[in-house]
């Protein structure tokens, strides 16, 4: 099974160039698959640098060949690790929503997790690998913007740089994924969890209705062996326990009833709202020694009783207007 793909930064149709790069023993692949022979191995290698650019009649027929289409969800699971990466690097760009869609399920998340982080460790590790290559060159022959290395050195790096931001952005969708799926299996598992704890606790309360006076029947017993026979996991192992354990020592009957309404003020509020409004005495008469200290002979006033508020707005409006406001029409 052969699945359409497109890799951005496949360039190994130009020929090589003659323009006095280094050469090297032993040269890093090229950062991509040979499509011309349909496998998922890298590039042969070329005593010198690998080349940048494609023609493009081979651009274009690759990236005709990406496709939106989504395949049978089957056919996704039984897809061997070099299919998928295949799939999954020829369908970076937008236009491919449909497809991620189905990438993006549990079954396959974690495969296309792992093909994109090892695929942007490789474009990070061949950029280092190119850039020391580049300065090497430059130290020693001279760094020339008009010379054909630099400029196909300036052309693989913004494909490479435009592939590895498509890398990153589907990498962030699996993350983003990954935890939406692990929030609905959380919340799954409560809600799950909870069920069990009411249904033990009916069973639990029918066997305890029964009690000895009357003899229970083969379906109450095989109701109670429920108590016995369930388990549910608890601690970070997962340590299987019985519900009738569970009911016994972690799940009291005060966890069934709803949730009193939270109090606003906690204890320690209300006793500093208390001290607030009661302080103790030594404090009020500290208070009371430094006011008059404070006052001296003028302590007489504090006896004055207060002016008296307005009765009303309009009252009290006419109380704070300037005493140079002329007289007004009170008939009007």
């Amino acid at each position: 099974m052969t699945w359409p793909r497109f890799t951005a930064i496949d360039g190994r149709d130009q020929p090589p160039g003659s323009d006095g790069e280094l050469p090297h023993a032993s040269p890093s692949p090229a950062l991509t698959h040979d499509s011309r022979q349909g496998t998922g191995l890298p590039a042969a290698e070329h005593p010198r640098e690998a080349r940048v650019s494609s023609p493009p009649g081979a651009q274009s027929s690759r990236r005709a060949a990406a496709t939106d289409v989504v395949p049978d969800f089957s056919e996704l699971i039984g897809c061997s690790d070099e299919q998928l990466e295949e799939l999954v690097l020829a369908n970076l760009d937008p236009e491919a929503a449909g497809l991620w869609e189905a990438l993006l399920v549990p079954p396959l998340l974690g495969r296309v997790r792992t093909i994109l982080i090892a695929t942007q460790r490789r474009v990070d590790t061949d950029l280092r690998v190119r850039r020391s290559r580049r300065n090497e060159r430059g130290s020693k022959l001279g760094f020339d913007p008009a010379s054909p290395y630099e400029q196909r050195y300036g052309q693989w790096r913004a494909r490479v740089t435009v592939f590895k931001r498509l890398v990153e952005t589907r990498l962030a969708q699996t993350r983003a994924a990954e935890t939406d799926d692990n929030r609905q299996a959380s919340a799954l598992n409560k809600r799950h969890r909870n069920a069990v704890r009411r249904l033990a606790h009916a069973i639990d309360c029918h066997r305890r209705a029964l009690g000895t006076a009357l003899d229970p029947e083969p379906a109450d017993r095989a109701l109670w062996q429920i108590l016995d026979d369930v388990t549910v996991p608890l601690g970070p192992h997962g340590i299987p326990v019985p519900v009738r354990d569970m009911l016994d020592t972690y799940w009291s009957p005060e966890q069934n009833r709803p949730n009193p309404t939270p109090n606003p003020f906690s204890a320690a509020d209300s006793d500093r709202i208390v001290l607030q409004h009661n302080p103790p005495a030594e404090h009020r008469q500290k208070g009371t020694a430094m006011d008059t200290a404070a006052t001296g002979d003028d302590s007489r006033n504090t006896t004055e009783p207060p002016a008296p508020w307005p009765e009303d707005l309009e009252t009290f409006a006419e109380a704070v207007q300037p005493t140079t406001k002329p007289a007004q029409n009170t008939e009007n």
